[in-house]
């Protein structure tokens, strides 16, 4: 390092002094190494915003579909709604818009009397919330309309109770039982509808006991 001159007036940290010439006489040597590193931090910092940026008009462009399929369903013009719908899966599958959009397509589907359990499963599996045991319920009804008895009763008891839908999953599994001359467990599902404290389910289980 080269002799530097420091100056020893009042109240100057000459050790600090010392260690700021030292790391800029590094930093001097080494000055490619480090304008490397901070171009490489730069280009980072600049590609993740980048990133960001085209993520964010993704879904802005994705949501403005979203609000065109609710407009022409609105109007029952569902062939409008499905042209829309193949120009999201084509453009913004990958957006989470599109489990938006699986459920539009269920409805739709159903309109024609179709019961689309493969796009069902899709979005069941596709939700961390608490609608993901609506679709648990729904697939088990279609099952059970279906007779895959089995299939159906294995939805319905995977459905807790802290499921928003519990007491409509025991109601259709006591109906089940029931119609499957399994009286004994018919009467556990139809005594825990009893003791709901929605009205509805409390009738429909004492009704059946």
């Amino acid at each position: 390092m080269e002799n530097r001159k420091v100056p020893l007036e009042k109240d100057i940290d000459i050790e600090l002094e010392y260690r700021i010439y030292s790391l800029y006489d590094r930093i001097r040597k080494r000055w490619k190494l480090v304008l490397g590193i901070m171009l490489s931090v730069f280009l980072l910092a600049s590609g993740y915003y980048y990133k960001k940026t085209l993520d964010m008009k993704k879904k802005e462009e994705a949501s403005v579909l979203i609000v065109e399929i609710n407009e022409k369903l609105s109007k029952e013009d569902t062939t409008g709604a499905q042209k829309v719908i193949e120009e999201f899966e084509k453009r913004y599958r990958d957006t989470d818009y599109r489990k938006v959009v699986l459920a539009y397509k269920i409805l739709l589907q159903k309109e024609k009397g179709i019961d689309d359990t493969k796009t069902a499963e899709e979005l069941k599996e596709s939700l961390s919330t608490e609608l993901k045991s609506g679709l648990k319920e729904y697939l088990a009804y279609i099952n059970y309309r279906n007779g895959k008895i089995k299939e159906a009763k294995e939805s319905l008891l995977s459905i807790e109770p802290k499921d928003y839908n519990y007491f409509s999953g025991r109601m259709l599994l006591g109906f089940i039982y029931k119609k499957e001359s399994d009286l004994s467990k018919a009467q556990e599902m139809f005594k825990s509808l009893s003791n709901s404290k929605y009205r509805y389910f409390s009738l429909i289980g004492k009704e059946n006991l």
